[in-house]
């Protein structure tokens, strides 16, 4: 198992020395939220590239909300080894890496399960102040992805599932947020999600899906185009999504301007 993390991390390096500004914006790497931000709307991609990010209420209550709920603390590559080489379970997350389809692709899951070196639960967390009932389709294809990434890695993915918890903003208490990554945890490993989503009726969904490469794959193949400069952003044909955008005044595309 050493040589399995020793030979990770050399074609980490190997994987990241290898970056050159090839792609659309003179970018080297695309962020799997940024592409699957694609499946949201590509003009909203292209806005934040050209206009630079927009700071909002809602992305700011997220961003706390995600550090209160799953918290992090930095190790070192030896520790992360041994901590997800136990029986476990054990929680740790690490940076996802790995070329498809042509694209260099890069992102950090929320909060991922581990047993014995291999990966049992990939696990992101979305917020909402609507409904979390529904799975977006951006929000389907971050998820698969990654997992993608974590086999394309070398991990043992054959026992991977992977869950997409939409919450509803201001769902839980104080003392709620303090365990909430671990009673998450465990519903899913012990197959009571169920039992979860009754106890929080109407403000929680847990979507849970199988790992699959080649839904994963296809969901690169159909954005790759915007990156590799084959084809132009194309824009989204919702009012309610445009309505919605923080660039709605500034977008060539937008249908609900003010």
């Amino acid at each position: 198992m050493e040589q399995f993390w020793a030979g990770l991390w050399e074609r980490e390096d190997e994987f990241m020395h290898s970056i050159k500004p090839e792609f659309r914006h003179g970018t080297g790497l695309v962020g799997v939220a940024t592409l699957s931000g694609q499946f949201y709307c590509e003009y909203k991609v292209e806005n934040e590239f050209t206009l630079g990010e927009v700071p909002t209420e809602a992305k700011e209550a997220g961003t706390g909300l995600h550090n209160e709920l799953m918290p992090t603390e930095e190790i070192a590559p030896e520790d992360f080894a041994r901590l997800v080489g136990g029986k476990g379970p054990s929680y740790a997350v690490l940076g996802l890496w790995g070329a498809v389809g042509g694209l260099r692709l890069v992102g950090m899951p929320d909060h991922m399960i581990w047993s014995e070196g291999r990966p049992l639960w990939l696990l992101e967390l979305k917020t909402t102040r609507g409904d979390p009932i529904p799975l977006w389709e951006d929000q389907e294809n971050q998820a698969r992805i990654y997992g993608l990434l974590l086999d394309r890695m070398g991990f043992d993915c054959t026992n991977l599932q992977l869950a997409v918890v939409r919450l509803r903003s201001g769902a839980l208490g104080v003392g709620e947020k303090r365990d909430w990554a671990t009673k998450v945890s465990n519903a899913l490993m012990e197959g009571r999600v169920r039992e979860l989503e009754e106890k929080y009726r109407g403000s929680m969904k847990v979507h849970l899906l199988r790992h699959d490469r080649d839904l994963a794959e296809a969901a690169v193949e159909a954005k790759r185009g915007y990156w590799t400069g084959e084809r132009e952003p194309t824009s989204s044909q919702s009012v309610g999504k445009c309505r919605a955008c923080e660039y709605n005044q500034a977008c060539a595309k937008s249908l609900a301007k003010h």
